[in-house]
C-alpha cells in the first residue's frame, strides 16, 4: 500500500484530531513517560496536539512544552484558545528541532518516529537538545491496528483499484528495531514494553467516521459522491456482524465493542546523568 506523505498529513488535518485510537495511544505514552512538574519536552510530530495537552498538564505552570509538526495544517488544528501558556508550539522537521543543546528534560514521539526520512537522524537530534539523564520516548504499532477492520476497508476499495495510504509503522514494528535504534543513537537505561489497548468503538458509524478523517479515507476524495454512498452503505452492512454482541473480532462491553491497539513504547535516557525538574543543564535553555 503507498505510505503517506506531507500532502497527505495535510488534507486530513481538520478531522485527524477525531480518531480516537490516536489520541488513546499518546495520552497512554504520556502517561508511561512519566514527565514531572517543572520538567520541559518537546512534543515531535504532535498532529493535533493530544500528546502535548498531556504533556502540558503533567509538568504544570512552572514548566513548558513546545509541539512541534513539519504540517502547519496539523498545527493549526492543534492549537485552541484553551491551550495553557506552558504550552507553544512550532512548525519544525523531527530532526531539525528549533531548541538549544541539553535544554530539554524529554522529548515524545507518539505514533510519529517512522514517518521521519532519516529516524537515527531524528534521534540523533533528540539526544542533541537533551540534558544529560533527560530521556526520549516514542511509540509504534507492532501490527495492525483493530484487526480486521483496516483490511476490510481495504478490501472494499480494491475492485475500484485503490489502496489506502498507511503510515509506515512497520519500520518499527518490534522492540527489538526500537532498542537498536536508541541504541545506536547513543541512549542508554533503555526502557521497552509491548501493551494491548482495547479501544472501544460504539458502532459501525463511528468506524466510518474514522475512515473519513483518517489516511485510510484519502481515496474517498477523488470519487463521485454517490459512488462515496454506495461504498459507505456496503461496509456499513459489511461491518454489522462484528458489532453484534458476541461476534467478530470485538467483545461487547455494554454499548461498545473492542478492538485492539497493539501499542509498542520504547524511552531511553541521555548518559551523563540524572535528569531534575525544572533545573536545565546548560545557561541556554530557554525554548
Amino acid at each position: 500500500m503507498p505510505r503517506a506523505t506531507l500532502a497527505d498529513c495535510d488534507a486530513i488535518a481538520p478531522g485527524y484530531g477525531s480518531l480516537s485510537f490516536l489520541a488513546l495511544s499518546a495520552r497512554e505514552l504520556v502517561r508511561w513517560a512519566a514527565p514531572r512538574p517543572g520538567e520541559r519536552w518537546l512534543d515531535v510530530a504532535t498532529g493535533t496536539g493530544e500528546a502535548a495537552r498531556s504533556l502540558a498538564a503533567a509538568v504544570g505552570a512552572e514548566g513548558a512544552v513546545l509541539a512541534t509538526d513539519l504540517s502547519g495544517a496539523m498545527l493549526a488544528s492543534a492549537r485552541s484558545p484553551a491551550d495553557p501558556p506552558q504550552l507553544r508550539y512550532a512548525q519544525a522537521d523531527g530532526a531539525q528541532l528549533p531548541v538549544p543543546d541539553r535544554s530539554q528534560d524529554g522529548v515524545l514521539c507518539a505514533a510519529g518516529l517512522f514517518f521521519l526520512p532519516d529516524m537515527p537522524a531524528g534521534l540523533q537530534e533528540w539526544h542533541r537538545v537533551l540534558r544529560p539523564g533527560g530521556q526520549a520516548v516514542f511509540s509504534s504499532f507492532r501490527g495492525s491496528l483493530m484487526t480486521p477492520l483496516p483490511e476490510l476497508w481495504a478490501a472494499q476499495l480494491a475492485p475500484l483499484g485503490l489502496k489506502p495510504p498507511v503510515p509506515p509503522a512497520a519500520r518499527i514494528g518490534s522492540l527489538a528495531t526500537a532498542a537498536e535504534l536508541l541504541t545506536a543513537a547513543g541512549f542508554v537505561d533503555l526502557r521497552l514494553e509491548a501493551l494491548d489497548l482495547p479501544l472501544a468503538l460504539a458502532s459501525p458509524q463511528e468506524r466510518w467516521d474514522h475512515i473519513v478523517h483518517g489516511l485510510e479515507g484519502l481515496p474517498l476524495r477523488g470519487l463521485p459522491p454517490e459512488t462515496v454512498e454506495q461504498l459507505r452503505e456496503a461496509h456499513l452492512a459489511e461491518l454489522a456482524p462484528y458489532f453484534a454482541p458476541g461476534a467478530g473480532a470485538g467483545t461487547e462491553e455494554g454499548p461498545a465493542v473492542t478492538f485492539n491497539v497493539p501499542l509498542l513504547l520504547a524511552a531511553g535516557r541521555a548518559p551523563g546523568g540524572q535528569a531534575v525538574a525544572g533545573k536545565p543543564d546548560s545557561s541556554d535553555s530557554e525554548q
